[in-house]
């Protein structure tokens, strides 16, 4: 009897959900926090950028694995279904990713700008 999981249910979606979750937190955490960061002059949007980088490659991992349960020999799909699962892993994987670039760009700027700049 093969039982999987509950969790490996949602992990099609999770870069897909992760990668844009990460990427709006990011930007409203850079904007909301500029004063904070100016007044202590302290900048840890880097930081944060980091911490939300590795999230938004999480779900993508996630994805990745989902995807690779639909590779491989013996595994028979049906062709009437269109193999959506498969799909929504692989969109998934592409959007951990490429948030996860415009989160390290973000958080790049960082080094790079003071926060006090207006």
């Amino acid at each position: 009897m093969n039982v999987r999981a509950p969790t490996l249910a949602a992990a099609p979606w999770a870069g897909l959900a992760a990668g844009p979750a990460c990427w709006a937190i990011s930007t409203q955490l850079n904007y909301a926090l500029v004063q904070w960061f100016c007044e202590r002059g302290l900048n840890i949007a880097p930081i944060i950028a980091g911490v939300l980088v590795a999230v938004s490659l999480a779900g993508a991992v996630w994805s990745w694995l989902a995807w690779s349960r639909y590779e491989g020999p013996g595994l028979q799909i049906p062709e009437q279904d269109g193999h959506p699962g498969y799909l929504l892993s692989g969109l998934g994987v592409a959007s951990g990713v490429l948030f996860a670039l415009v989160i390290l760009m973000q958080g790049l700027a960082g080094f790079i700008l003071d926060p006090c700049l207006r």
